[in-house]
């Protein structure tokens, strides 16, 4: 068992589903039917009350607002003894659109940035188209069709950047190695994949400069990619899903494993991540 208190902290752009991921996360850490379990009380959950409640009552959480940013701190320990500290932010994915623009860290991210051993980047991969951008195409074939439009980088090449800035921020002060990476492919429930697919196969498909990043700066040992189902379906304003209602929110959603097999623990990922930093 290590010394010190292992430190995850994550990473995702807008509409990836942070929150709802959290909140479940909550969910499974309260009825204890995963992997991992609460070592003392969390500090302050009040960050995903709508989420929780939303979700209760069948429907989706609200968007964070524009200028928000919180964290919360889950203590918790694997079924091996390992203490961990999961920072979940709660902050609106355009505070990333920001940081990139400005090439700069934020203060409020700085430390957690920093204090990580293990980082979790959320990424939704229907959303993204896979167009050329000014790092896919030639040079030549840009200033042939440049007009008043900026160019502007593609969300793969934005992803790229943002682990090329958190892993700057995390080794320019403190010297450290770089952090053990999961990726986690969110919403897989509608990617409508065969059964079996594996997230590595979907992050390649369909972004392959990201997943080439990964795997030439991550040993395989310190990086997995999985897919995740926070809710396990789309959910509705218009139309509350009775299950969440009469089984509880607690029971659904799921995770897709390097394998393609499908665990309803929604924990699993911080267990494997763990499991990885200490390789």
């Amino acid at each position: 068992m290590p010394e010190a208190t292992l430190k995850i902290a994550v990473f995702g752009e807008s509409n990836v589903g942070k929150s709802h991921y959290g909140a479940q996360l909550i969910g499974r850490l309260n009825a204890e039917t995963g992997s991992l379990r609460m070592r003392g009380a969390a500090p302050d959950l009040s960050a995903f009350d709508e989420v929780v409640q939303s979700l209760s009552g069948g429907v989706p959480g609200a968007h964070t607002s524009a200028g928000t940013y919180t964290e919360t701190l889950l203590p918790v320990r694997a079924a091996d003894g390992t203490d961990i500290d999961m920072n979940w932010p709660d902050y609106a994915g355009e505070q990333v659109s920001q940081l990139l623009e400005e090439r700069r860290v934020p203060a409020s991210w700085q430390e957690r940035v920093e204090a990580a051993d293990g980082w979790i980047l959320m990424v939704r991969t229907k959303p993204i188209p896979l167009r050329h951008d000014i790092f896919s195409k030639p040079l030549g074939d840009l200033q042939a069709s440049r007009s008043s439009a900026v160019v502007e980088r593609s969300p793969q090449a934005r992803l790229v950047e943002l682990l090329q800035m958190l892993l700057y921020t995390s080794h320019a002060r403190t010297r450290k190695s770089k952090p053990a990476l999961a990726v986690l492919l969110s919403c897989w429930d509608e990617l409508e994949e065969p059964q079996g697919t594996t997230p590595a196969s979907v992050l390649r498909r369909s972004l392959p400069m990201l997943a080439d990043y990964i795997a030439n700066n991550w040993s395989e040992q310190r990086r997995l990619v999985l897919g995740l189902s926070a809710t396990g379906v789309a959910l509705s304003k218009v139309s509350p899903n009775v299950d969440f209602i009469y089984k509880g929110a607690e029971q659904m959603g799921w995770v897709v494993d390097s394998d393609g097999k499908c665990y309803p623990d929604l924990t699993l990922p911080i267990t494997k991540l763990a499991q990885a930093i200490q390789c």
